[in-house]
């Protein structure tokens, strides 16, 4: 009788996936998508060329995995719950001159 070989297969699955890396400029654009700004008033208050941030997005999306812009925008906000969001929001409090 034959031993039979023990093969052990090993596949990479989404248990081995490492968080994607963003650049800079990837975080911001994605933390002004989360603040609710149109993607006219990312490009306008960035500077940002239309097609640079068409790429920009698409690069992003290809990191992370997401199907769609929504979806990324709703992976930045899961992201974001409970760290320093540096959104820009109106407060009441003046800092001395």
């Amino acid at each position: 009788m034959k031993d039979k070989l023990n093969v052990i297969s090993i596949q990479r699955g989404s248990a081995f996936r490492l968080a994607p890396t963003l650049t800079s400029q990837d975080s911001i654009v994605l933390r002004a998508l989360a603040a609710e700004r149109t993607d006219r008033q990312v490009c306008n208050d960035l500077r940002i060329e239309p097609t640079t941030f068409l790429l920009i997005m698409r690069e992003m999306r290809e990191k992370i995995g997401a199907a769609d812009n929504v979806s990324l925008i709703e992976w930045a906000k899961q992201r974001m719950k409970g760290v320093d969001q540096r959104i820009d929001k109106t407060d009441n409090v003046r800092r001395p001159a």
